[in-house]
């Protein structure tokens, strides 16, 4: 366990059992939040690769790509796990560690040591395709300002899309439809969203419009007396 790691867990079983007495010459603890939960289901960009995780009461986590290496591999689905980072405006839990309450297996956002070599792009992307989806939202997702920028779907699917796309207020149960781009997985199918509409018609209708642009008028043919 990494000096970091080892400090963040500690913080969580303070947070827990009870504030610990605090030197005159400490600097003020870092602000942390800490929630258990069972992992539901992993979340991912839309070329495949790891960047969340939901917990089967609701709460999304999400992490950056450091700890995208090794988290799956500490909570594997259906396990019990301590999250132990800061909570952002909507409720989510941007993940500092994770801790796997069965096995004791951790992860966190700090390398081992420093990169021998400058990173490479990561080697579990997939290329991108072309889908569709339509189903009612099961949740509402936010970006750090607090607007909507994605949804997950009843069917488990994951939309991501840019502040504008989508007008008006979004809840669950609410039917969602979209086209865009993206990639299936393990974890379901994770995409960009190029339309989005309340149904999968709308929608179309909508895409012949983004994918297949009317001509421009032609040029009148010069006048000749």
């Amino acid at each position: 366990m990494t000096r970091h790691l080892a400090a963040l867990v500690l913080t969580a079983v303070l947070a827990i059992g009870g504030a610990a007495p605090v030197r005159a010459d400490a600097p003020p603890p870092a602000p942390s939040d800490v929630a258990d939960g069972v992992v539901q289901r992993y979340l991912t960009t839309p070329y495949g690769e790891l960047n969340g995780l939901r917990l089967a009461d609701g709460r999304v986590v999400v992490f950056g790509p450091l700890m995208a290496r090794s988290v799956a591999a500490a909570a594997p689905v259906g396990e019990r796990i301590r999250v132990i980072g800061n909570k952002m405006a909507d409720g989510a839990i941007r993940a500092a560690a994770v801790v796997n309450l069965v096995s004791g297996s951790t992860a966190d956002d700090q390398p081992p040591g420093p990169p021998a070599l400058p990173p490479s792009p990561s080697p579990g992307r997939k290329p991108l395709e072309r889908y569709e989806t339509a189903a009612p939202i099961d949740l509402v997702l936010h970006g750090p300002r607090g607007e909507a920028n994605g949804v997950i779907l009843a069917d488990g699917s994951l939309v991501y899309f840019r502040p504008g796309l989508v007008r008006g207020p979004l809840r669950p149960g609410q039917s969602f439809a979209a086209i865009g781009i993206g990639s299936r997985g393990p974890h379901g199918l994770a995409m960009e969203a190029i339309v989005a509409a309340s149904d999968l018609a709308a929608a179309r209708a909508a895409a012949a419009t983004v994918f297949n642009p009317p001509s421009p008028p032609e040029a009148p043919a010069p006048h000749v007396d």
